[in-house]
């Protein structure tokens, strides 16, 4: 054990296990102890497992202490206020079996007005039992959420189950997260000729670079998008993924039209390949748009400069409206396609001395919940993400005590990476996961405060 890591454990935070987020060396997709608690699994949740073809422990036999990846809790047929005994006994009873690095998942029904005042009450305990759960399985790397649903369909809760109970999201922990029906989100079943686009902001290092290798190794054409200065490390990023660079100030009046006349650059190349006889749309636009470039300018309210204010809300908040509006409005982003706005824990909690930095992520929060039914009709959906403390170059150069206090202050005690962001936003990409929109996943390990 490091120095610094026994000094930590004597003041209450002890060495944290390590995750795993290789898939190959997580066996959550290849068999999981499902149960309900009140006696049969679900027809949704049993087709579903079918879909992701995962194979489920036989709880007829004995099942021994650490031996399982994975256990699904199917919480979804309220009974009455017996499932509150019978949540803690099974759950205990169960937990036992989890071998480090296990997920842990509960499917429960999205609370309604049809619903009784009970069942209300059983739907809200569930969200902070999971919580709490998280919070005591995380030192084991055990990761815990709970999926709302609120229909009868295992197309809709295949992509999201499947996410949270592989080794990609590792670092996601105590949320609750709305499986909406794909009814009104239709999928698209065409195969197009050519990769599907995603335009990804801030995209030359760190968190955005990662995201942009997710996209690629997704089989997308990234498009990379930052300012002048990066301009060296966004071409080079863009050419060993196999795509293209765009140096541009986001906050620009005209970024939308810049990011249009590309697609119409696109579009010709698409239009003059001569291979490429299969036929396409007239227009083809982004099928994936992630904002994540963002800035800091840290100072309290009563020293804060006012161009500070202005600069942090125009690039973090204000260009990501102003681009999307722009696109919308011109064909830009394509039917069916998926929308991810980068917010922050501190958007959530607030911080000393980020009164602009978190006005404008929890402005992403509620721009997100807003506008996502109104282009829910277009397929296109909307979520965005809220990092916690992720290991990058530029906590590397915090002062130790923070730096390590802020590693540790959540429940599977340690910092993120940026992968842990990147595959998360690779979720939201997805094709298939059209029946998550308008939410905020929070990327944090579960955050003590704010989460």
């Amino acid at each position: 054990m490091l120095i610094k890591n026994k000094i930590f454990s004597l003041l209450g935070f002890p060495e944290p296990i390590e995750l795993v987020r290789t898939p190959s060396l997580n066996e959550a997709t290849q068999a999981v102890l499902a149960f309900s608690l009140s006696g049969s699994l679900s027809g949704i949740i049993s087709s579903t497992l079918t879909h992701l073809s995962m194979e489920q422990v036989d709880t007829k036999k004995p099942i021994e202490d650490k031996s399982v990846m994975a256990m699904l809790v199917d919480a979804s047929q309220y009974q009455g206020d017996e499932l509150f005994s019978l949540l803690f006994s099974e759950v205990q009873r169960n937990i036992k079996s989890l071998k480090h690095n296990a997920r842990v998942v509960f499917i429960a029904k999205v609370e309604h007005s049809n619903m009784s005042h009970q069942e209300k009450a059983f739907a809200q305990g569930l969200v902070g039992f999971t919580k709490s759960l998280a919070k005591e399985l995380g030192r084991k790397g055990i990761t815990v959420n709970l999926l709302q649903i609120d229909h009868e369909e295992s197309e809709a809760l295949a992509s999201p189950l499947g996410f949270f109970l592989s080794a990609e999201s590792a670092f996601i922990s105590g949320q609750s997260i709305r499986v909406d029906s794909t009814e009104r989100v239709k999928l698209t079943t065409q195969t197009p000729a050519f990769k599907k686009l995603a335009l990804v902001t801030g995209a030359s290092q760190g968190i955005g670079a990662a995201i942009a290798s997710s996209l690629a190794r997704d089989n997308f054409k990234v498009v990379g998008v930052d300012i002048d200065a990066a301009k060296d490390k966004l071409v080079q990023k863009m050419s060993d993924l196999g795509g293209d660079a765009i140096c541009l100030d986001i906050s620009s009046d005209n970024a939308g039209q810049v990011l249009l006349e590309y697609l119409k650059s696109y579009n010709e190349e698409i239009s003059q390949d001569k291979a490429n006889a299969a036929p396409h749309p007239s227009f083809i636009g982004f099928d994936v748009i992630v904002h994540n470039a963002g800035i800091t300018r840290d100072k309290t309210l009563a020293k804060m400069p006012t161009q500070w204010w202005e600069s942090t809300l125009d690039i973090n908040l204000l260009s990501v409206i102003k681009i999307n509006n722009y696109l919308l409005a011109h064909q830009g982003i394509n039917t069916n396609g998926r929308i991810v706005c980068m917010s922050s824990m501190n958007g959530i909690a607030g911080q000393v001395g980020q009164t602009n930095y978190a006005t404008s992520k929890a402005g992403l929060i509620g721009y997100v919940k807003s506008i996502s039914a109104e282009i829910n009709d277009k397929g296109i959906t909307i979520n965005a993400i809220a990092p916690g403390f992720i290991e990058t170059q530029m906590t590397e150069k915090m002062p130790f005590i923070t730096r390590e206090l802020g590693r540790r202050m959540n429940a599977l005690g340690q910092g993120g990476h940026a992968s842990d962001v990147a595959e998360a936003a690779s979720f939201f990409a997805q094709p298939d996961n059209s029946g998550v929109t308008g939410q905020t996943l929070r990327v944090c390990g579960l955050n003590f405060i704010g989460a």
